[in-house]
């Protein structure tokens, strides 16, 4: 894309003095015609006002060019409110015209979207999803109650838009769907938390400063195919800040409320021969894996994300029938090569946890591979930087407890640019062999680090899922020796 500003310059009249060349006498032109040296003096003055002129043209296309992309900057990156105009003098020229129209279409959209929330006009951000992302929710009321209960402890002051571009495709990760004629632009949220948040103790980083988290997060709408000469209509698709699947800021005393969603928990999915009883515990075949993808299909399980589980347990979301997650620990390169396309012939997602110490070791899935997963659909969580259990260390060594816990999300979060909120505990410590105590100080380093949730490794088991215990979510351990009668069983019953 490019700008572009028109300019006419100005002509410039040479005033005649008397006696001169130009005042017509006869002694005048006679000097300028037989006197070389005042050819000479002309000729050189003409051509320094030559390069005066070409120098001062110069400086005002650099001042214009600077004005132009000043005006455009300050009025389409941000708002505090109103359908105000996303450009004014400035004129926004892209390569080809019909994509600087569909750029200005996500740029406009953007606008009306992000207002309306500040405003609580949620009949307007209804208005504007895409029919897909409405089949969501039971109904309008539901929408407008959800987004009333996620940001009940804040103040919303205003937004921020970047510069458009177009997406080759997105999947949303909440159905799986894959749409191509999409754009996104990035939008910042500028909100501030109310007293209540203010004057509570030991409030999460997120909920204190939650713009933080809430920066560059992507607003993608799709558009309609144009028919002859109409334009093509846009819908939104992901709110950015203003989307279920933006980062979760816990309420300071969330509802108690469970849910039944059961945390599938894998490791390996590979075809290659085990060669010891752990190694065979581990690992699902292919074949076996398939099997499995095909009951829960057949008997109407829905993946879901976490932003969906925790959006349900803290603010009453909505969920599909028979929600379910896949998790898949440790980042094994097999389960990139095998899980992940059977995961899509099946329109599920799931959540991988990664061991940042171990990623592009031999096995382990490459940072292109890691990123890969995102543009899938899937999801990705924090297994600190080297595996480390945190039973003992948790008391022992605190220092090295926080060190595997903040060092695995930084180094995602800068590989991957969104932010990690979940964690998973390697070997399950401290929840399998931990006292009350070790539990205790690790939910309070998770949350004062930024996380939201956390899974364990059975121990203990179970499929119900707790709003005041988000940093012990139960998993069920899907294992390689198990029938399919055998999974069936560990899994809720389902009418």
């Amino acid at each position: 894309m490019r700008y572009n500003t028109k300019y006419e310059p100005q002509g410039y009249a040479s005033r005649s003095e008397p006696g001169s060349a130009r005042s017509g006498g006869v002694a005048g032109q006679a000097a300028s015609l037989f006197s070389p040296g005042r050819r000479r003096n002309r000729s050189t003055s003409s051509r320094v006002s030559q390069l005066l002129l070409a120098g001062l043209l110069s400086l005002l296309l650099i001042a214009i060019a600077v004005l132009v992309w000043g005006l455009y900057a300050l009025l389409s990156s941000s708002s505090t409110g109103g359908n105000q105009a996303l450009h004014n003098s400035a004129t926004f020229i892209a390569e080809h015209p019909q994509e600087a129209a569909n750029e200005q279409q996500v740029l406009v959209l953007a606008q009306r979207y992000l207002t309306a929330l500040l405003h609580h006009d949620y009949d307007t951000m209804w208005s504007l999803l895409a029919p897909a992302r409405r089949a969501l929710w039971p109904n309008e009321q539901t929408f407008a109650h959800f987004w009333q209960a996620r940001f009940a402890h804040y103040t919303l002051q205003g937004f921020s838009l970047g510069l458009p571009s177009q997406l080759s495709h997105w999947i949303d990760p909440e159905t799986m769907t894959s749409y191509s004629n999409t754009l996104t632009v990035p939008a910042s949220l500028q909100l501030v938390p109310d007293a209540t948040l203010s004057k509570a103790a030991n409030v999460p980083p997120e909920d204190r400063h939650p713009a933080s988290v809430y920066h560059n997060l992507p607003f993608i709408v799709e558009g309609s195919p144009s028919q002859g000469n109409e334009q093509p209509h846009w819908h939104v698709l992901s709110g950015g800040p203003a989307d279920p699947e933006a980062p979760i800021l816990p309420p300071p005393q969330p509802v108690a409320r469970s849910i039944a969603v059961p945390i599938l928990m894998y490791h390996h999915v590979s075809p290659a021969p085990t060669h010891n009883l752990l190694d065979f515990s581990l690992t699902v075949t292919p074949r076996t894996f398939a099997a499995q993808l095909d009951y829960l299909k057949s008997h109407g399980y829905h993946t879901i994300t976490f932003n969906q589980l925790f959006n349900a347990l803290y603010f009453d979301a909505p969920l599909p029938p028979h929600p379910i997650i896949l998790t898949f620990d440790d980042g094994y390169e097999d389960v990139y090569r095998y899980a992940v396309p059977l995961l899509q012939a099946h329109g599920f997602s799931g959540m991988f946890y990664i061991i940042t110490g171990f990623v592009g070791a031999t096995g382990y899935m490459s940072w292109n591979e890691v990123r890969n997963l995102l543009a899938q659909g899937m999801q990705v969580g924090s297994h600190t930087v080297h595996h480390t259990s945190l039973g003992w260390i948790i008391i022992g060594d605190p220092q090295l407890t926080q060190q595997e816990l903040q060092a695995s999300q930084a180094t995602l979060q800068q590989h991957l640019g969104i932010p990690i909120q979940q964690f998973c505990y390697p070997s399950g410590e401290p929840f399998r062999h931990g006292t009350p105590l070790e539990q205790a100080r690790i939910t309070t380093m998770l949350a004062a680090d930024g996380y939201v949730g956390a899974t364990t490794d059975p121990g203990p088991t179970g499929w119900l899922q707790q709003s005041t215990q988000p940093f012990a979510l139960l998993r069920i351990r899907v294992d390689g020796r198990e029938n399919l009668a055998e999974f069936i069983a560990s899994l809720p019953s389902v009418s």
